[in-house]
């Protein structure tokens, strides 16, 4: 991908704004469609494990992937590995009493390891389910596999050797996905691939999981410390990398990001970044939200 300059985004969407959004769309599915032609070719049962740190479009690249596998003949099931978190109080805590989500330990690796084995070997599991209303398991229900089934296992851990290492027998194909690109004025970095992702996550959480925007704020320190000893350790290990900036995103979001961005007050210590956020995402040319297909990864933050 070519340097992506906050003056070549908004020639490009004042020029032709369906054409870029095309264009971006296209880019991204056809990178999908590569991996999945590839997986689709080999036969019988695969594991394809897919991490990624918060907000890189997991969720949806999973699903992106499966559909994609199923237009080469191929049957896919998708895997949260967020059903394999542990009962909170379960899980470690730091001192100030939050709970530690982001490491692999709140996860019960021994069960993510007999699940999938038995779905790899057997062709069937007992699945778990994990609910965050409630912050504990809410039973099991059974996953049944073809002989040929492709199983798309997602999550932040999943290239993590405590996860992949017990399932080395098996066949794998490894794949990471992230925002991998950062956004320039001139030869200065406007928007680093963290920024970008936390503008995603600031929308999303606000209008799906019920988050406060100081609340995200607060959040991130600790989500970033969690990828940076968690994730980016093992993101190496990747047999693939997804890139999955699209890169009109920031004009996408700029009108809702700047609303939720001027309620953060100045006795925050959260308001100069604020501020900060706000002055470059006013340096784009904003695009409606009609525009976005259905079916975009960014769909996933914005609904």
């Amino acid at each position: 991908m070519n340097k992506l300059t906050v003056e070549s985004i908004n020639k490009k969407l004042i020029d032709n704004p369906k054409s870029f959004i095309e264009e971006c769309e296209t880019a991204y599915g056809e990178k999908i469609s590569s991996i999945a032609r590839d997986v689709s070719g080999k036969p019988g049962r695969e594991l394809v494990m897919l991490a990624g740190p918060s907000s890189s479009g997991k969720t949806t690249t999973a699903k992106m992937l499966k559909y994609a596998i199923e237009g080469f003949g191929r049957k896919a099931k998708v895997v949260s590995l967020d059903d394999f978190y542990c009962d909170q109080n379960l899980i470690y805590t730091f001192e100030d009493g939050t709970t530690d989500y982001e490491t692999v330990k709140a996860l019960d690796t021994k069960l993510i390891s007999e699940c999938l084995s038995s779905l790899m070997e057997n062709g069937s599991a007992q699945m778990p389910h994990f609910s965050f209303q409630t912050k504990k398991r809410e039973g099991f229900e059974e996953m049944l596999c073809d002989s040929d089934e492709i199983i798309i296992v997602e999550g932040l851990h999943a290239l993590n050797p405590v996860i992949t290492d017990p399932l080395e027998k098996e066949s794998m194909k490894k794949l990471y996905v992230s925002v991998s690109s950062r956004i320039y004025d001139e030869d200065k970095v406007l928007f680093s691939k963290r920024d970008l992702r936390f503008i995603r996550r600031l929308i999303r959480d606000y209008h799906f999981r019920s988050s406060e925007v100081d609340f995200t704020f607060y959040l991130w320190k600790g989500v970033r410390m969690g990828e940076d000893r968690y994730l980016f350790p093992f993101s190496g290990r990747a047999d693939e990398r997804i890139d999955s900036i699209h890169p009109y995103e920031p004009s996408l979001f700029k009108k809702e990001a700047e609303k939720l961005l001027d309620l953060v007050g100045e006795e925050s210590v959260y308001y100069c970044t604020a501020v900060s956020l706000k002055e470059k995402l006013n340096l784009f040319h904003g695009i409606d939200e009609k525009q976005i297909p259905a079916d975009s990864l960014l769909r996933e933050f914005i609904g």
